[in-house]
């Protein structure tokens, strides 16, 4: 039994010693001009709006640019014109919904509680219609965002995945939204 004890409390010192040794490491003095080792930034450019195609869904008008594809209705009814995708992939999409104004609200504040890293407050004019909601981050350096705007005389509520609201694809695609209600 001692003998016992005696093992454990040698593995005890020896994890303890161990565990000491792995810190204070010191990082290694940088030279003054470190500026001079760092890589270039890689240059900005401002990226262009795409071409659109112009797809029309119920009395809704949309473009839909290169490689991405006009989704109508939702997952409980195909042929409900309250609801459309654009959409590239599951990680690339805007998703209408003209619910109506409780709906949309109630919506929009829920994922405005929901969606709060890096959020941040934003406002823009499309197409003539002023958009407003928010921004935030998924947290691997993509963005996504929730707005809503009165187009046409209809209330509509934009969730967007994989965009930041003043990206040109987005601000293209908002731009070119349209509701004109059959006579």
């Amino acid at each position: 039994m001692k003998l016992r004890k005696m093992i454990m409390l040698v593995l005890a010192i020896c994890l303890c010693v161990g565990l000491c040794a792995c810190g204070g490491a010191e990082t290694p003095d940088l030279p003054d001009d470190t500026e001079s080792i760092l890589p270039d930034a890689p240059e900005t450019t401002e990226a262009a709006a795409p071409e659109l195609e112009t797809t029309t869904w119920g009395d809704w008008t949309v473009g839909v640019p290169a490689g991405y594809t006009l989704k109508g209705g939702d997952f409980f009814d195909e042929n409900d014109t309250r609801y459309f995708s654009v959409k590239k992939s599951d990680f690339t999409y805007f998703d209408f919904k003209a619910d109506g104004e409780e709906q949309i609200m109630n919506h929009y504040n829920y994922n405005k509680d929901t969606y709060t890293n890096e959020q941040k407050d934003v406002q823009g004019n499309f197409g003539g219609n002023e958009w407003t909601g928010f921004q935030y981050s998924d947290g691997w350096g993509g963005y996504g965002f929730e707005a809503y705007a009165t187009v046409g005389g209809e209330l509509i509520r934009v969730s967007a995945v994989g965009f930041a609201f003043d990206d040109a694809t987005a601000g293209a695609v908002l731009a070119s939204l349209q509701y004109t209600p059959a006579e």
